[in-house]
């Protein structure tokens, strides 16, 4: 052999390459229902770098727990499994599109529905100590709100609930079976309330500007970019029978 040196360096490569090929895919959720569910986290696994095949983003390990432990308690104040449940239960009882509905319905009193579409922006600008571009966000969101009242918004709401219950399985407050139990229950919510993904996507995303107060522009482009991927789970039909699998 002219150079063994470099057979060798093939041959560990070959290993490793083994070692990683053996591994690769091992924690990706199999199950439709689970993947549709991971479906609605998609975008939010994307946004922070986590594996949006897997439930909860990333393998359950020390310093992942640790990390979800503290998201969970600057985001909501979240610290145990009680307080995760009470959070839970407020996305879907009211959670963030009760308030957008009051909003909304101070915008009408204020005289809104008054105006033509097309100058509604002008209007909230004129009337509310907002930029121009935060006038034409609530003037569309405000057109929203006409078109399909508080569900407008109320994805991120659900999507959200499931959000808590895959962090907080990631940080041990959770069993994957409890937090996927729960998950299911809020999965046939949304299927009754949206016709599909984009429907979904629609409703998630505007939530987003209404709760973080900004444009969802970027996010609406990472998700077309998921939904175009080849292995896209939004080639799930939205309308699969969700069913437990775990």
């Amino acid at each position: 052999m002219k150079n063994p040196g470099k057979a060798l360096v093939v041959l560990l490569a070959a290993v490793l390459l083994a070692a990683v090929t053996a591994g690769c895919g091992k924690n990706v959720d199999k199950s439709d229902t689970v993947r549709w569910i991971n479906g609605t986290q998609a975008l939010r696994a994307e946004v922070n770098g986590w594996d949006c095949a897997v439930f909860g983003g990333e393998a359950v390990k020390d310093d992942a727990a640790a990390s979800r432990k503290e998201r969970l308690a600057e985001e909501w104040e979240v610290t145990d499994r009680a307080s995760a449940d009470e959070t839970v239960d407020w996305l879907l009882s009211e959670g963030h599109r009760m308030s957008f509905a009051e909003r909304m319905d101070l915008l009408t009193e204020s005289g809104l529905a008054g105006a033509a579409e097309g100058e509604r922006a002008d209007f909230i600008y004129e009337h509310y100590e907002l930029t121009e571009e935060e006038a034409q966000r609530y003037a569309q969101l405000y057109k929203a709100y006409g078109e399909a009242g508080a569900d407008a918004v109320s994805a991120w709401d659900y999507s959200r609930a499931i959000s808590v219950l895959a962090d907080g399985y990631v940080a041990g407050y959770y069993t994957k079976e409890e937090a996927l139990d729960r998950s299911l229950e809020i999965a046939g919510v949304m299927q009754g309330i949206y016709g599909s993904w984009d429907a979904f996507a629609d409703s998630y995303l505007r939530g987003y500007e209404y709760a973080a107060e900004e444009s969802s522009r970027e996010r609406r482009g990472i998700y077309e970019t998921l939904k175009a991927a080849e292995d896209s789970v939004y080639l799930l039909d939205w309308n699969l029978a969700l069913e437990k699998s775990w």
